[in-house]
Order: structure tokens, then C-alpha cells, then sequence
């Protein structure tokens, strides 16, 4: 069955545009679009007569692998936010045993053979401590070998040669430094330590000392962390202003496209030119704006644009492997009217209600669920639709 794209997603406005496209998900029409387009391309042919199936399937299949986010990049977020939760709990943990209340109960601490017996070895707090702080230091070190805060790591790697430096007196503890860098707990003789010898390891007020250095390190690393997140936020910031200026620069663009007069005054080169700066300034700042709904609105947008990819290649629009378009002003110049302004109208049709979703969210930083999902679902409500988001584009 042949499917008409511009039947799909180019000829409507609006609000009957998002609902069409909408109901174009919902009864698979979509699925169908997808599995067509990859089909349907074995008799297209280039200029020089050959096949573009190759080159227009690589656009789309590239576009759509850079949608989703690679496994490498899903573990260093896990292992940033793992580091940043470690080194808050062993931060908490070191304060504990460098505190001298820690220390106070005696009675409490000192570990007799009778302690042993009645099982309150392990009620000393210095050890449940030092504990709590081995198990958030190898959490810490785990996860810095896969972070991508560098700063931080830093400070990590230079806590571990501290307590390298003071192997001997972990020993003593009953606590090892394994080959990769974390520390395991021999219990038996760590419940007959001296709380002493804790204290004297993580001693603050001796400038030598391993529990010093560590302090100095978590210090520094919480700085880090501190800096990178405002910065990180602020970056985030930045994209979503710049994408709310530029999403509406592109939406004005899709008016010109769609304006019949471009065509009767020969202006279409110059309009198409603007248009693609706005297209590509646009998906630069979306992809850092760090909004799930403007990410879910671009990646519609660029499949929309890989959908017709085809057809404006053969105007001299062409979509390049990150998904930016380009113009062969050439190319452009020899083609028919009639063709350009069908071309063109119909693809800025297609991409018009995500243009406009993309300045609503990026505008009003709602994160509300609308736009397509990964999985090529379309979730958006009736108020959504109707009611918030033209009134606040107007």
C-alpha cells in the first residue's frame, strides 16, 4: 500500500494539525508511514540516475539512533549521580569520626572479652562509623571510574592515595585496601580494635593525618559538584531561552514557506535560506535545553524532516547525518516553482505544530506530558491541545 506523507502530516494547521497527527499514532497510520518510507525508496533515484536508498535510510536510521541515548551515556549518569550521593553520606560519615562525642562514652567503646561475649562490640559507634564511611568510600571509588566529573574524580583518586599512604594503620583496624582502590572490613578484627587508633587515623586537627586529607578531598570535590551543577543548570537555562528566541524565528519562517506570495515574488531562496538557519539554531539549543518535553517535540520534528528527506533533496534541501539541513542553492535555483512551493509548503505544514510545541515548552518550562515518547507513543492532553498552548503562543 503506498502511503501519501502529505496526506499524513502536510496538509493540515494548527490545532486539526496536531490532532491529525495525533490520530495518525493512535491508528497506526504512523507504523505504517515508517515501515513505507524505508520500503518505498528502492525505486527512487538521484540525479546521476542511482538509488538514494542507502543515503536517505543512513539520514533516518542516524537521526533515530541519535534520539535515543547511548547505554555509555545512561551509566555515566548513574555513576555522576551515585558519586554525588557517596560522597554526601561518607562526608557524613567522616564528620562522625572526627567528632570527639564520638569517642566519649568509654565505657561504651572499650572492647573486652565480656563486650565480645555479650555481642556489643559492634555497638561502638567509632566502628559503625567507620563502616558507614568504608561503605560510601567504595561507592565513591566505584563510581568515579565511571563518572565524567572529572574535577571530582580528581579528588577521589587523591583520597585513595592517602589512604594508600596509611595502609598499615587500616590493617590495624581490620580494614584492607583491595587492588582496585575500595576497602573491605574484616569484622573479627575490627571488633577488637582500639576506638583509639580510629581516632588517631581520622584525627581533623593533624595536618598529616589520613582523616586531613580526606576532609581537604571531600572539600574540593563538594566544591566541584557545587559549580558543575549551577553550571549545568545555567547551560540548561541558556538553551531553553535560546531555543524559546529561535522556535519562534523558525515558526515565523514557517509562515514565509507557507505564504504564497514567497513564491509569486521570487523570494523563495531567501526565505528557505532563513528557514534552515532557524531549523538548524533551533535543534542546536533544543538538544541542551534538558527538557524531556522539547526533547520529545525535536526528536517529532526530525522525524518529520527524515520522513521528507526524499523529497527535498530533490529541491536541493538536503538533510545531513545530524540531522541539520543545508541548502545547494543550485539545485534550488533550477527546480520548478510549482515544485518548490509544493515541496516546501507541505514540509513546513508537517513540522509546524512541533515548532510551535517546541517555543511552548521551552517559553513556559512546563514539563507536561506531551509529545512523542521513545517509544513513538504521542501523549498530550485536551487541555494541552486547546487551551494553553496557542493562547500562550498568541
Amino acid at each position: 500500500m503506498n502511503i501519501n506523507v502529505n496526506q499524513l502530516f502536510g496538509k493540515t494547521d494548527g490545532v486539526s494539525g496536531m490532532v491529525s497527527d495525533y490520530n495518525s499514532i493512535k491508528n497506526g497510520s504512523y507504523g505504517k508511514l515508517m515501515k513505507s518510507y524505508y520500503k518505498g525508496q528502492a525505486g527512487s533515484t538521484n540525479a546521476a540516475g542511482k538509488s538514494d536508498k542507502s543515503n536517505r535510510n543512513n539520514t533516518l536510521d542516524k537521526i533515530m539512533a541519535d534520539r535515543k541515548n547511548p547505554t555509555l551515556s545512561k551509566e555515566a549518569t548513574a555513576a555522576n549521580a551515585k558519586l554525588n550521593s557517596s560522597l554526601k553520606t561518607l562526608t557524613t560519615a567522616l564528620s562522625a569520626l572526627q567528632s570527639k562525642d564520638t569517642y566519649k562514652n568509654k565505657a561504651a567503646n572499650k572492647n573486652t572479652a565480656a563486650d565480645k561475649n555479650e555481642n556489643n562490640a559492634n555497638n561502638s559507634l567509632a566502628k559503625r562509623s567507620l563502616k558507614d564511611f568504608v561503605s560510601s568510600y567504595n561507592d565513591a571509588v566505584k563510581s568515579s571510574k565511571k563518572s565524567t566529573m572529572n574535577n571530582i574524580s580528581k579528588n577521589v583518586a587523591n583520597m585513595m592515595k592517602a589512604a594508600k599512604e596509611n595502609e598499615d594503620k587500616f590493617k590495624e583496624l581490620g580494614v584492607n585496601i583491595n587492588r582496585d582502590g575500595t576497602l573491605t572490613v574484616n569484622e573479627d578484627k575490627l571488633n577488637s580494635a582500639d576506638d583509639e587508633r580510629i581516632a588517631e587515623l581520622f584525627d581533623g586537627d593533624k595536618a598529616m593525618s589520613f582523616g586531613s586529607k580526606a576532609a581537604s578531598s571531600l572539600n574540593r570535590a563538594a566544591s566541584y559538584t557545587v559549580n558543575e551543577d549551577n553550571a549545568a543548570t545555567a547551560a540548561e537555562d541558556a538553551a531553553k531561552t535560546a531555543t524559546a528566541d529561535r522556535s519562534r524565528s523558525l515558526m515565523d519562517s514557517i509562515t514565509g514557506l507557507k505564504d504564497e506570495e514567497t513564491y509569486a515574488e521570487g523570494n523563495a531562496l531567501e526565505e528557505a535560506s532563513d528557514f534552515v538557519d532557524y531549523y538548524n539554531s533551533t535543534l542546536n539549543s533544543a538538544r541542551n535545553a534538558g527538557s524531556t518535553a522539547v526533547t520529545a517535540n525535536l526528536s517529532s520534528m526530525m522525524q518529520k524532516t527524515a520522513q521528507n528527506s526524499g523529497a527535498l533533496a530533490e529541491i536541493g534541501v538536503n538533510v545531513g547525518t545530524d540531522g541539520r539541513l543545508s541548502i545547494n542553492a543550485d539545485t534550488f535555483r533550477n527546480t520548478d516553482t510549482a515544485k518548490l512551493q509544493d515541496t516546501l509548503t507541505n514540509f513546513a505544514g508537517a513540522i509546524e505544530s512541533d515548532a510551535r510545541l517546541l517555543n511552548y515548552f521551552s517559553t513556559t518550562g512546563t514539563e507536561a506530558n506531551a509529545g512523542y515518547s521513545a517509544n513513538g507513543g504521542y501523549n498530550i492532553t485536551a487541555n494541552d491541545l486547546v487551551s494553553g498552548i496557542f493562547d500562550n503562543l498568541q
